[in-house]
């Protein structure tokens, strides 16, 4: 798979990045170990996850992978959002909530904290999940503008960077919040992540003002049933510039979304 340098940053990513979104669906570690090496193998050297997926279990996957693995990849994860139960739960115990959570919402609803301390704690836990001593990428997550001081928080960005714990920061989500974001806090935007589709063109608000960088969302809800390589094309046609995020718990899939791109 080619690789393509991320905009406004230092960073070479592959142009399919793989999200972890879904690895609590394998019930079983060497599973998840097995896929996360398997696209490794197919050409991805850019993850995407997040204390809040599968309670911790992306980020701990993800610190599982060998030594070799982990240094020829790039890593992105999140502060802001947080599981209901804390990261590092047991995948039987994740099971569990997921489907007490059909009846209870508030089993699987996102726990919002934007203190400063909390990030910190999110931060060096996160480092500790993934056994690295940084990150590539450190994205707020889903940021609520009127919640966040700006200079606060760019001041303790910046001194994660001086710290050696991240490389680079930027804002995640969908496209109505980021941009409110890009407007009253453009300083913590340098890097951003936001949903698109093929149909709902969400990322073109950003798009016109800036090039794109991370991209998600193309093979959700594919209820047209549109072939993969297809809606691939149809996303590199409108992030020409960027990554485009891709997700899958089948390892057999992870090739053939790796072919989807040259």
């Amino acid at each position: 798979m080619r690789t393509i340098r991320l905009p406004a940053t230092d960073l070479l990513v592959s142009k399919l990045a793989f999200g972890t979104a879904s690895l609590h669906h394998l019930f079983f570690e060497k599973e998840r170990c097995a896929l996360l090496s398997a696209a490794v193998n197919a050409g991805f050297t850019h993850f995407d996850t997040s204390p809040y997926y599968g309670f911790g279990i992306g980020e701990i996957a993800l610190g599982k992978l060998p030594v070799d693995i982990k240094n020829r990849i790039t890593i992105a994860s999140k502060v802001g959002l947080y599981s209901p139960a804390g990261a590092s739960a047991h995948t039987a115990s994740i099971v569990a909530r997921k489907i007490a959570g059909k009846f209870l919402k508030q089993l699987n609803t996102p726990v919002v904290n934007w203190q400063i301390s909390v990030a910190q704690q999110s931060l060096d836990n996160t480092l500790h999940r993934l056994q690295r001593d940084h990150l590539d990428i450190l994205f707020l997550h889903e940021p609520e503008s009127t919640l966040i001081q700006t200079e606060e928080w760019q001041t303790w960005l910046a001194s994660r960077v001086s710290a050696g714990q991240i490389r680079h920061w930027g804002i995640a989500g969908e496209a109505p919040r980021i941009h409110t974001m890009l407007t009253n806090s453009p300083a913590l935007a340098p890097i951003i992540q936001v949903r698109d589709s093929i149909t709902l063109q969400q990322a073109d608000v950003i798009k016109a003002e800036r090039p794109l960088q991370l991209t998600y969302g193309y093979l959700a809800g594919n209820t047209a049933n549109v072939p993969v390589a297809e809606l691939l094309q149809r996303a590199c046609d409108r992030n020409t510039t960027g990554a485009i995020l891709v997700s899958t718990s089948q390892i057999n899939r992870v090739k053939e979304l790796a072919r989807c791109i040259d």
